[in-house]
C-alpha cells in the first residue's frame, strides 16, 4: 500500500510539474490537460483499498505547496474523483477505450464540482473555482477524456509499481 501511494504520488507530482512548466501555454485555448488527475483515477480504480484517495491527497498537498492556493484545496479536489471511481470499480468493468474516456471526462467534472463546494464554503476571496458555464472546463474535460486511454494504457504497462497486491493474491 505504501509503495503504491509513494510511487503514485511521485509520478503524479512529476506530471504536475510538467503540466505547469512545459505545458504552461496549454494545448487548446491555453487549456492544460490534467495528467496527474488521470493517474490518480487509474490508481483509484485498480486498487481495492483507498490508495487512489491517499495518492490524491499527497499529490494535492504537493500542488498546494507549489501554488498560492490554501493548504488542502487541491487535496480535496483530487480526492473526490478517486473516491468516486473507487465505488464505480464494483459496478463498471474497465475496457481499453470507452470507460477511460468516461472516467477522464467525468473525473474532471467531479474535480470542478469539488472546487465549487469549496467556493461555497470559503468564498471567492479565498479560493478560485471552475465555472460550470465556462467553455474551458468542458474543453479540459474533453481533453482529459481523449487522453485518458493513452495514460491508462501507459499505467497498465507499469502496474507493478502502482497496484497493491494482497498476501493471498
Amino acid at each position: 500500500m505504501i509503495k503504491t501511494i509513494l510511487f503514485g504520488s511521485l509520478l503524479s507530482s512529476v506530471l504536475l510539474l510538467i503540466q505547469t512548466t512545459w505545458l504552461k501555454n496549454g494545448l487548446f485555448w491555453s487549456i492544460i490537460p490534467d495528467f496527474s488527475l488521470l493517474v490518480i483515477i487509474w490508481i483509484g480504480y485498480k486498487n481495492k483499498d483507498n490508495q487512489g484517495t491517499w495518492t490524491g491527497f499527497v499529490t494535492g498537498l504537493v500542488c498546494d505547496l507549489l501554488s498560492s492556493s490554501p493548504l488542502g484545496y487541491f487535496s480535496f479536489i483530487l480526492i473526490l474523483p478517486a473516491y468516486v471511481v473507487s465505488f464505480l470499480r464494483q459496478i463498471v468493468v474497465m475496457d481499453s477505450f470507452f470507460i477511460p474516456v468516461l472516467f477522464g471526462f467525468f473525473g474532471t467534472i467531479v474535480k470542478a464540482l469539488g472546487s465549487l463546494i469549496l467556493l461555497g464554503l470559503f468564498g471567492s476571496d479565498k479560493v478560485n473555482a471552475y465555472s460550470l458555464g465556462d467553455i474551458k472546463l468542458w474543453v479540459e474535460a474533453a481533453l482529459n477524456g481523449a487522453l485518458a486511454p493513452i495514460v491508462f494504457y501507459a499505467m497498465s504497462k507499469t502496474k507493478g509499481f502502482f497496484i497493491t497486491k494482497k498476501v493471498t493474491e
